[in-house]
């Protein structure tokens, strides 16, 4: 999988690669293998004017043979739209997640419910005469 960081306007520190990194790693543990690559782009909007909301981020994520997760939000605080984003990602992470294999996972478990054979309650099996 291919990670980029993209920033423009915003000192990309260490401690931001970190949170960036550690937010990603929670937000997308579902679809983790799936992931081809994930693009960040961090842009100061108004640059270096204070007290705005002009910290912008953006996250694209290609998923194998779908359409791309694209989630942007944008706060006065570089650390809090990072925050933000990422959660946001995560919700539509696991919605594109049971999108793609819930639907799987109930039939497979209501076929392995009927491959047991298992006689239906309130019923009493006999033996033929």
């Amino acid at each position: 999988m291919q990670l980029c960081i993209h920033a423009h306007g915003i000192d990309l520190t260490e401690r931001i690669k970190r949170q960036v990194y550690e937010k990603l790693d929670l937000a997308l543990d579902r679809l983790e293998q799936q992931i081809t690559s994930i693009s960040i782009y961090l842009v100061d909007t108004n640059g270096p004017l204070l007290g705005r909301i002009d910290k912008a981020c953006r996250i694209v994520v290609q998923i194998e043979n779908q359409e791309p997760l694209i989630v942007e939000d944008c706060d006065e605080s570089v650390d809090v739209v990072i925050e933000r984003t990422t959660d946001r990602l995560g919700v539509a992470a696991c919605q594109r997640f049971e999108a793609l294999y819930g639907k799987q996972k109930k039939i497979h478990r209501l076929l392995s419910y009927e491959n047991l054979n298992l006689p239906h309650e309130g019923f009493v099996e006999h033996d033929p005469v």
